[in-house]
């Protein structure tokens, strides 16, 4: 290379590469003071845009979460109704039984009669005030749809089918009111009624089980969904952080190699610069 006087072409090459470095230098600074390797799109493209697919897919794996967690309070609820109204039912059963005996009097029996309508009341009470944020758990006649997952499609969704335990749907009364009665006129006709009643509480329980066990099912299900899409959600953020985050230690050790070779570059630029004083000194 011959030697200038109007440009110092040795000084200008170092100058380039002391700009490359520096650049290396505030690169390597950033990506250790964030911790992440990919702090804008320009640093790689193509993770960039994997790393916010995939932190976008964990946010929606959160509220899938909640959503189910949502869902299975809502069978929670449902359930402690239901088994509550079982209970209830129960002892109206055993009150119908014990009215069937003809050895009690009108009296007795009358007694029996205000507990068992006062049970069949509670019972359309349960029905009615059982609720999860507004939304009738126990004598609403659409099912709950939960979503468990990020797609659109019927895979991420669960139904709950709806419950319901008011006294019409137990073919136990009509307008808030028990249809049957465990007292009358006679003995005859007061043993005759609670026996009817006692047959038809047999089937209300029957059917208050059979909708346990759907509640239930369905409630084992969203646990479930719970228990995969957590799994997941750490698998997604796991991945993100793969694609995404700084190695430290790679990044310390190329800080030291680029710092070097900064240092370097700024003494031979300083020796590169009295170049032209030499040319000078050749035209004494």
């Amino acid at each position: 290379m011959s030697i200038s006087l109007s440009r110092n072409l040795i000084s200008l090459g170092i100058a380039s590469s002391l700009r490359t470095t520096t650049q290396q230098v505030g690169s390597v600074y950033e990506r250790l003071a964030s911790g992440s390797r990919i702090n804008k799109a320009a640093n790689n493209p193509a993770d960039a845009a994997l790393a916010q697919q995939l932190n976008v897919q964990g946010r929606l794996m959160t509220v899938a979460i909640r959503n189910a967690n949502d869902g299975l309070s809502y069978a929670n609820m449902a359930d402690a109704g239901l088994s509550e109204i079982y209970s209830i039912l129960g002892r109206m059963s055993e009150l119908s039984l014990q009215s069937a005996n003809s050895t009690y009097s009108s009296s007795q029996r009358s007694a029996l009669q205000s507990e068992f309508t006062a049970l069949g009341s509670e019972v359309e009470r349960i029905a009615a005030v059982t609720q999860f944020n507004g939304i009738n758990a126990l004598s609403a006649s659409s099912d709950i749809m939960v979503q468990v997952g990020i797609t659109s499609d019927g895979t991420s969704r669960i139904a709950l089918q709806s419950a319901l335990a008011t006294l019409s749907f137990l073919g136990l009364g009509s307008n808030y009111a028990l249809t049957y009665s465990i007292s009358g006129a006679t003995t005859s006709y007061a043993v005759s009624a609670s026996r009817f009643a006692y047959s038809a509480i047999n089937l209300a329980l029957g059917d208050i089980l059979q909708q346990r066990g759907i509640i239930a099912a369905a409630a084992n299900r969203l646990s479930s969904a719970v228990d995969y899409l957590s799994v997941a959600r750490e698998n997604t953020i796991a991945a993100e952080a793969r694609v995404k985050d700084s190695d430290i230690a790679s990044d310390a050790a190329e800080l030291v190699r680029l710092q070097v070779l900064q240092q370097s570059q700024l003494s031979l630029l300083a020796q590169s610069n009295k170049i032209p004083t030499l040319v000078l000194k050749l035209l004494e």
